[in-house]
């Protein structure tokens, strides 16, 4: 029996749908970028990247400045699209930490019940691809944490379990433990010896067990154009993770070409990017063509700050990188594009993160799930639209801290935060000092204001604990009693 039925059956997930017919309800098309920066894209300023598509799909569209991962790692962050969840309510906190449990409700499984086409195509990272087949370097089989993406709503996929080159993504240089950050070398010229322990899965049990050469932004985006013409008429949901530009981060000869005058590693890092943003123009160029450009909503995001590997990402003007929750950490370049729904051509400073996009397509499509845990994400539709200019309640955060000197978490430890429209609280030593600041006024957080502002420090930090309780009773399965 098809996984998606069954879970539905068993969790009596029952859509409420608007009455407006199948036909006239919005497409989606998630686009999510690996460890890119803030400052990663042109319209940020870049001193060098060019992303001209970026760059016109951020005029076109609603740019979105304060817009957040939800968390600072990828795994979290990918939960938050498709539940609208903290992903410590269900056991997620860190990279490829824990797995997505059947008891969530999907964004995928709630709109191919409504009728919607559902595909995934690149990185999941929410749990392993194969009970027998090991995926990565580090990660050991372990059948507890089976939860592909098919068994998570997605009905077509081109997924693989965790990261892969950037560029022919089945190959890498050398057989070490250690995976270079970035390529010494032309990306063209690594050769077939050397396999990379990930594949590209399409469904259980099923994976391409051949040759996919060339750049990896584009072999994802290949297979989910073929995804969306064979939509039709129907309307559709397409998750798009890239994996650019995490390492081990390659980029052909013509995509290095324009920073040529730069080092190798810092011309395979832009040229990667300057790859991937090429795909997003490709995507919305034929979305025009087939006439599915008007009626589809287009989102732009990356998962998390860049990375900490290698000193190529930007961060633009905010301190920390990926795994901090300090601005650089999670503030990522967000763009939402919906012609027939939206103005486009406007910018939203109220804070904005990846949990909200859940409760807003849900809400779009005119799907309700009947039992649906409780929401951290928000419907935002109002500040697209441009109909309110602030939040108007706080945003939480919460994370391990990240072990210096590799990238696992540290147990027992922990690193907050509560963002309002004007404010934010952080913590990043579990607790042990609390610092305020005026992100308008100070965007490097170097000002604390905590002495100054003692009542809304309290105040916040009372809201943000209550918030974190209420996250361990989730975990602990107080949502599905």
């Amino acid at each position: 029996m098809d996984p998606v039925p069954r879970r539905l059956a068993r969790f009596a997930l029952l859509c409420l749908l608007a009455a407006a017919p199948l036909a006239a309800r919005p497409s989606f098309v998630l686009l999510m970028a690996d460890d890119q920066g803030w400052g990663d894209v042109g319209y940020n300023g870049h001193p060098r990247l060019r992303t001209p598509h970026l760059d016109a799909m951020a005029r076109a569209g609603v740019r979105l400045d304060r817009f957040y991962a939800a968390a600072p790692v990828c795994s979290p962050t990918r939960g938050s699209v498709l539940t609208g969840r903290h992903p410590s309510r269900y056991g997620i906190d860190w990279a490829f930490d824990g797995q997505l449990p059947a008891a969530e409700v999907t964004l995928a499984e709630a709109l191919r019940a409504a009728g919607y086409r559902t595909g995934h195509f690149g990185k999941w990272h929410l749990g392993q691809l194969s009970r027998t087949l090991r995926q990565g370097r580090k990660n050991k089989v372990d059948p507890a944490r089976y939860s592909p993406p098919w068994a998570n709503g997605f009905e077509t996929c081109f997924s693989t379990e965790a990261s892969v080159p950037t560029f022919n993504p089945y190959f890498y240089t050398d057989t070490s433990q250690k995976v270079e950050p970035i390529l010494g070398r032309d990306a063209e010229d690594v050769g077939r010896d050397h396999r990379w322990n990930e594949s590209y899965w399409t469904g259980p049990g099923r994976f391409v067990d051949e040759d996919l050469p060339g750049d990896d932004s584009a072999l994802i985006t290949d297979r989910a154009l073929e995804f969306i013409r064979a939509a039709g008429d129907q309307p559709f949901l397409a998750c798009v993770w890239f994996h650019a530009p995490h390492t081990p981060v390659a980029a052909g000869r013509a995509d290095r070409q324009p920073y040529a005058d730069l080092p190798l590693a810092q011309q395979h890092f832009l040229g990667s990017l300057a790859a991937l943003d090429a795909q997003v123009g490709r995507l919305r160029a034929e979305l025009r063509r087939l006439g599915r450009a008007e009626d589809t909503v287009v989102v732009y995001c990356s998962d998390n700050g860049p990375s900490y590997i290698h000193p190529h990402g930007s961060a633009g003007p905010f301190r920390g990188l990926k795994g901090s929750l300090l601005e650089g950490g999670v503030r990522v370049p967000g763009i939402v594009e919906w012609p027939r729904g939206w103005p486009g051509g406007r910018v939203v400073t109220a804070p904005l993160v990846t949990s909200d996009l859940y409760p807003t397509l849900l809400a779009l499509a005119g799907v309700r799930p009947e039992r649906q845990p409780p929401l951290d994400g928000r419907d935002v539709r109002a500040l697209l639209a441009g109909e309110r200019a602030e939040r108007g309640e706080p945003v939480f955060f919460h994370a391990p801290l990240r072990n210096e000197g590799d990238p696992w978490a540290k147990p027992g430890t922990f690193q907050a935060a509560v963002h309002t429209d004007r404010r934010k609280l952080i913590t990043v030593d579990s607790g042990a000092t609390w610092t305020l600041h005026d992100l308008a006024a100070d965007p490097r957080e170097e000002r604390d204001l905590a002495a100054a502002e003692p009542e809304l420090a309290r105040a916040l930090r009372a809201a943000l604990e209550a918030w974190r309780r209420g996250c361990e009773a989730s975990a602990k399965g107080a949502d599905y009693r």
